[in-house]
């Protein structure tokens, strides 16, 4: 299972963003670069680290790290 605080890490290394940065407080499409290279990157680091398959347009319905969390883990149990 993926936790929140996981979630945060992995869109700071897809983002480039000084680590620690990244917390469920933050409204996802305001960080800059979490734009479409920055998706692609995010969606291969969780294919990668949690073996789940994730869409873009998935992805950019999601405000919160936990909604992207809820994504990940209903990905996970298909």
């Amino acid at each position: 299972m993926v936790s929140v605080s996981q979630v945060a890490l992995m869109i700071e290394e897809a983002i480039q963003a000084v680590p620690g940065s990244v917390d469920d407080s933050i409204r996802l499409g305001n960080l800059d670069g979490w734009d479409s290279m920055g998706l692609v990157i995010f969606i291969e680091l969780v294919k990668e680290k949690a073996g789940a398959e994730l869409s873009v347009h998935g992805l950019r319905a999601c405000g919160s790290c936990a909604d992207v969390q809820q994504l990940i883990l209903a990905a996970d149990s298909n």
